[in-house]
C-alpha cells in the first residue's frame, strides 16, 4: 500500500553488519525525508572497514576469499577496491551526508566480534591508527572524522555487548 510522505512523522533504521553500511549508502538517496530521520541503530557494522581487524584468521580468510572468489564486497570492506584509498567505496561513502540527519544514533558492538573490528563498529579511531599517523592510517582517521564531523544528534550511544557468560 502507498503511504504518502506527509503521513510519516519519524523514520528510523536498524542495520546489522553490512546492513548498517548499506543503510548509510542509501541515506543520500533519501535526503527528501531527512527532516523525519529519528534513530539510526547499527549492530556491529564495519563503518570504517576492516583495516584494523584483530583476528588474523579472519584476515587470512578474507584474503583467500578475495583472491579465490573475486569478492567485490570484501575488496571494499578491506579498502583494496582502489589503489588510492580516497577512491575506495568506503572512503567515498564517508564523505556523503546521512548520519548528521538523525536525532539519535546508536552504535552497538562487541570486542568479542571476530569479523567486524571493534573501533570500526563504534566509528572511533583505533590506537594503531593514532600511533602510525601517515598513509592509510591518516585516511582512516579522516574517514572517522568525515562520518562523525557534522553530527548534531541529541544522543549518541556506543553500546558494548559482552557475550561471555560466567559460570554459576
Amino acid at each position: 500500500s502507498f503511504c504518502p510522505s506527509s503521513c510519516l512523522s519519524k523514520i528510523s533504521f536498524i542495520g546489522h553488519s553490512l546492513g548498517g553500511v548499506v543503510i548509510r549508502a542509501s541515506l543520500p538517496h533519501l535526503s527528501e525525508y531527512s527532516s523525519k530521520f529519528f534513530t539510526f541503530i547499527s549492530l556491529s557494522s564495519p563503518h570504517i572497514g576492516q583495516m584494523y581487524n584483530s583476528s588474523k584468521l579472519v584476515e587470512i580468510g578474507t584474503w583467500v576469499i578475495k583472491k579465490w572468489r573475486k569478492s567485490k564486497c570484501l575488496q571494499q570492506l578491506s579498502m583494496t577496491d582502489d589503489s588510492n584509498m580516497e577512491n575506495t567505496c568506503l572512503y567515498r561513502l564517508s564523505e556523503l551526508p546521512g548520519l548528521c540527519w538523525f536525532k539519535n544514533i546508536v552504535f552497538v558492538c562487541s570486542s568479542q566480534d571476530n569479523y567486524v573490528p571493534y573501533d570500526s563498529a563504534r566509528i572511533q579511531i583505533c590506537k594503531a591508527a593514532q600511533l602510525a599517523g601517515e598513509g592509510k592510517e591518516s585516511q582512516y582517521i579522516k574517514m572517522a572524522t568525515n562520518l562523525l564531523g557534522d553530527i548534531t544528534a541529541k544522543l549518541i550511544y556506543r553500546l558494548d555487548v559482552n557475550f561471555q557468560i560466567k559460570e554459576k
